[in-house]
């Protein structure tokens, strides 16, 4: 095949106009302002009843009435052929047009009326309206081949999509009703015609997701409709009527949640008539603003005050939109607390959008492979949380007894727990009440409140828990019908490990300083700073610390080529590993500079320190 093949060979260019049709109530209007406000190049046609002569005259009388009684079937599809043979003759200086209702639209208008008429099947209303437009076969043919059509639907299914478009109708009667369960009909057919270029389904998606798939599918075959950036952008709104407080906020969720701070009146620009008008220049502000900072995944907009405008804002984001609003002006200082409780509701807020929820699924203690002593202590301390009625939202076994390493009398047995407040004497009187713990065991009870996971204020070992309870890896011995544990995004799952790394590498030394070392403490220390370093260069996760020392000794021999030895009793080899991974973690921290260049910086001249 030639590299620049002739004109007649290459592919044909798109058509010159796009149509965007669909049912009522289903979206089509909006979708076309926020594409012609992103595409100023763009010719948004008017609707197409403003170019027959008939419509003007049917102003002020009942237009249903006329459609589906008043006229005759056939007058009725010459008004309509005319209407849109009208505006597709409508002169252009050649850019791209777009406009609503396609041509296919025509024939599954005029077939809905038919079978509401005469109570036609839907092949059957089909054949009668295209003998109706039989007269004006060639030129809509060619009108149609001058289009690319693009069709939004409610539901794949049509009975479910009348649901949907009845649901957002004003005021719905059974004539409408009929109509439109009518229409529904016909442009399915025509969808498994492939009359339409592309379908998309609307459902319950935001706006801006639909507008996204939309653009992608039009930038392919027009490079002037830019894609959509906002499908990836996470919005947070700050309203209320204190500026220090909206300063607050803003600047948290710039420093401490990675958001860019943008001020609204710079995004929408001069100030709109109306709520839809405003939130949609914002949109579109945002659009052209993340589309020029692809980096971006997160911005917080203020400030938006107008409860319409909120309205508006959420629907067209949906669930990607989070709006806080903050104390009034003047009770911000009076309230307890007020610093803390902004920045925790601002982290559950940006980690609501952020992490994902996951239902969960119990397993039972039998499926862990613990000693039997251990299996029923851990039933026991299950069923006395639980009966007769639940003290706890989730029991869960974590660490070496939930990924199938544990060892009697090495391993540490770690039990989590979510629960209220107030719940906690219950729970201390629980396991009062089945001391003593089985022997050799050290026992770790954690308890958390929901709303502690909910805000990400855990510390890293719990981080790290729920990374793997969202991989499947540890299952709860028992959980609250409907429970569902988040998942920690990668940013801030590895801002954790850093922070899990840097405390391990103080403990490693703050032991080796000591005369006699606590064996397990740095044994612990040494394994969680092997594991930090592992997950973060080649992306392995090892659950037991044997299998992290082990997996470190293979990647940065100490010496010779054994192994690391008995690093849990021996002192000389816990220490000999511990210092080898503290080397390597240090290692990391600042690369050496070679010797020629040191040499360089110290033999060239200082500049002076510019005066600012």
């Amino acid at each position: 095949m030639p590299l620049n093949p002739p004109a007649e060979n290459g592919p044909s260019a798109p058509p010159r106009v796009i149509a965007v049709s669909g049912p009522a109530h289903v979206g089509k209007a909006t979708q076309l302002r926020l594409l012609a406000r992103r595409t100023p190049q763009l010719d948004v046609c008017r609707p197409a009843d403003e170019d027959a002569p008939l419509w003007p005259a049917l102003i002020g009388t009942d237009r249903t009435g006329w459609w589906l009684h008043s006229t005759s079937y056939q007058e009725l599809a010459d008004v309509l052929a005319a209407s849109f043979l009208a505006r597709a003759r409508q002169p252009h200086a050649g850019g791209l047009r777009c406009v609503r209702q396609g041509l296919p639209m025509l024939e599954a208008t005029l077939a809905a009326v038919a079978a509401v008429r005469e109570a036609r099947t839907t092949a059957r209303a089909a054949d009668d309206a295209r003998a109706a437009l039989a007269p004006y076969r060639a030129a809509l043919h060619a009108a149609e081949e001058s289009e690319y059509g693009l069709v939004l639907l409610h539901d794949e299914d049509p009975a479910l999509g009348v649901a949907r478009g009845l649901a957002r109708s004003p005021a719905p009667n059974g004539l409408l009703e009929n109509y439109q369960r009518r229409l529904h009909d016909q442009i399915h057919r025509l969808v498994d015609e492939g009359r339409f270029g592309t379908a998309v389904v609307v459902g319950d998606r935001p706006v801006i997701d639909v507008q996204h798939q939309l653009r992608q599918c039009l930038h392919r075959l027009y490079p002037a409709v830019p894609e959509c950036a906002l499908s990836r952008v996470r919005v947070v709104a700050l309203g209320g009527d204190s500026d220090q407080a909206r300063e607050d906020a803003g600047e948290y969720l710039r420093t401490r949640r990675g958001y860019a701070r943008l001020d609204a009146a710079y995004l929408a620009g001069d100030a709109a008539s109306d709520p839809r008008t405003w939130a949609e220049r914002l949109t579109d502000g945002l659009d052209r603003f993340c589309a020029a900072h692809p980096f971006l995944d997160r911005v917080s907009v203020e400030p938006v005050r107008d409860p319409g405008a909120l309205t508006e804002l959420r629907k067209l984001f949906g669930d990607r939109l989070r709006v806080q609003d903050g104390p009034p002006a003047g009770q911000a200082a009076a309230t307890p607390w007020a610093h803390l409780s902004l920045q925790r509701g601002l982290d559950r807020l940006a980690f609501d959008t952020a992490w994902t929820f996951r239902p969960l699924k119990p397993v039972s203690v039998h499926s862990l492979g613990l000693p039997p002593c251990l299996g029923s202590y851990l039933r026991a301390l299950r069923d006395r949380l639980i009966r007769p009625f639940p003290a706890v939202d989730l029991v869960a076994v974590t660490g070496s007894a939930a990924q199938g390493t544990y060892e009697q009398g090495r391993s540490d047995l770690d039990v989590l727990v979510v629960a209220p407040q107030d719940r906690l004497p219950r729970l201390r009187r629980v396991r009062a009440g089945l001391a003593p713990e089985p022997a050799g065991v050290r026992l770790t009870m954690t308890v958390l409140t929901e709303d502690e996971f909910r805000a990400g204020a855990l510390p890293p070992r719990l981080l790290h828990v729920l990374t793997l309870s969202g991989a499947g890896a540890v299952a709860p011995l028992w959980c609250a019908p409907g429970l569902a544990l988040p998942v920690p995004d990668a940013v801030t799952y590895a801002d954790a490990s850093l922070r899990d790394a840097v405390r391990a590498a103080v403990t490693i030394r703050r032991q080796l300083l000591l005369d006699d070392p606590y064996l397990h403490v740095l044994h612990k220390a040494t394994a969680l700073l092997a594991k930090v370093m592992l997950r973060v260069e080649c992306g392995a996760e090892y659950p037991a610390d044997d299998q992290a020392i082990a997996a470190f000794h293979r990647r940065q021999p100490d010496g010779d080529d054994e192994g690391p030895g008995d690093v849990r009793r021996d002192r000389a080899a816990a220490e000999r590993m511990a210092g080898a991974v503290l080397r390597g973690w240090l290692a990391t921290l600042g690369a050496t500079p070679e010797a020629g260049a040191v040499t360089a910086a110290a033999s060239a001249p200082v500049a002076p320190h510019p005066r600012r």
